[in-house]
């Protein structure tokens, strides 16, 4: 496709709403008793079940005197992920029920608005542990390491047999196999474990388009994972503690576009986002596009985000952008 009638789809596709879902946990799920199906109906209960969502992510705190809470219940459809409808047979007088999953970065970013100290979304991380064999262990066998990550403010998951995860092509950094796990797993940050014959362990972290390794040894199986965890977790709070500086506006290149549809997904991605302001393309070519973007948040803190939750992977510099990232379809 021309530059030329590729900035002019852009325009177009600018002003589409287009909605993204991926599951989460629980404190991000609620269930809302409804009437009908209607869209009037649907719209009430997304607001009330965010309101719920907040209050339990603020601990129990009326969210309605947050900065973030006004803007954010005008539109609250743009923070859910997915939901469903179930028959509840007249239970709690109302003869349906909508389950609803919002995204919980957005969350995260609502709860943000107005508040300097909160620090940058932080990822679910994909976790990926063989042992000496290369056999990779399961739920169960890693338990200590999800605790603990648990503890330090990080959701973990393990490969699902259905999607399977290419972890050489990952530990050499391979952009193909992360952008998979981004897609599949809904993350682009990976930890990646192997656990050797004489009781070591060898890490490597994947996140925000950096790499690090790590070997730890010493101790019973379950101090190691826990070790893990811990180091993981420090690693990931200092790269987000810096992504909360920075201007909250700017130019932002993204490449990996190559249809309407990703187009549409990007600039979703973008306005569902209670704390961006405005965002307009500027330029285009084969390779992606260049965006304006004004926010109030930093740019490096969104974009920080976005990548946690698998939208975009991060790119190398761009001529005359501030930030670059890579669009995951």
């Amino acid at each position: 496709m021309r530059p030329v009638r590729l900035f002019a789809l852009l325009l177009i596709v600018l002003s589409l709403f287009v909605g993204t879902a991926m599951a989460q946990a629980p404190l991000y799920t609620v269930t809302v008793p409804v009437a009908d199906t209607s869209a009037a109906v649907r719209d009430q209960a997304f607001a009330n079940g965010l309101t719920q969502v907040l209050a339990r992510a603020s601990n129990g705190a009326d969210p309605r005197s947050k900065p973030g809470y006004a803007d954010a219940i005008k539109q609250p459809g743009g923070l859910v992920q997915q939901y469903q409808y179930a028959r509840t047979g007249g239970a709690n007088g109302a003869p349906l029920s909508l389950e609803i999953v919002f995204d919980p970065g957005a969350i995260r970013r609502v709860l943000a608005v107005g508040d300097a100290s909160v620090t940058a979304p932080k990822p679910p991380v994909l976790v990926v542990v063989r042992d000496s064999s290369g056999k990779a262990l399961g739920t169960q066998d890693i338990t200590p390491l999800a605790q603990m990550a648990d503890t330090r403010g990080y959701q973990t998951a393990t490969p699902r047999a259905d999607a399977a995860v290419d972890v050489d092509a990952l530990g050499k950094g391979d952009a193909a196999a992360l952008a998979s796990v981004a897609r599949q797993y809904n993350t682009g940050t990976v930890l990646l474990g192997h656990l050797n014959a004489d009781q070591s362990i060898d890490w490597t972290l994947l996140a925000n388009g950096r790499s690090s390794s790590w070997t730890d040894s010493g101790e019973a199986r379950a101090s190691l994972l826990t070790n893990g965890a811990n180091a993981m977790a420090d690693k990931l709070d200092r790269q987000f503690a810096a992504a909360q500086g920075g201007s909250s506006s700017g130019k932002i290149w993204v490449s990996g576009l190559r249809s309407a549809t990703d187009y549409a997904g990007l600039l979703s991605t973008f306005q569902n986002d209670p704390a961006v302001r405005s965002i307009a393309p500027l330029a285009a070519s084969p390779d992606g596009v260049l965006m304006s973007v004004s926010a109030s948040a930093p740019l490096a803190r969104i974009v920080a985000g976005y990548a946690s939750g698998g939208h975009v992977l991060e790119a190398g510099a761009h001529d005359g952008a501030d930030l670059a990232v890579r669009w995951v379809p």
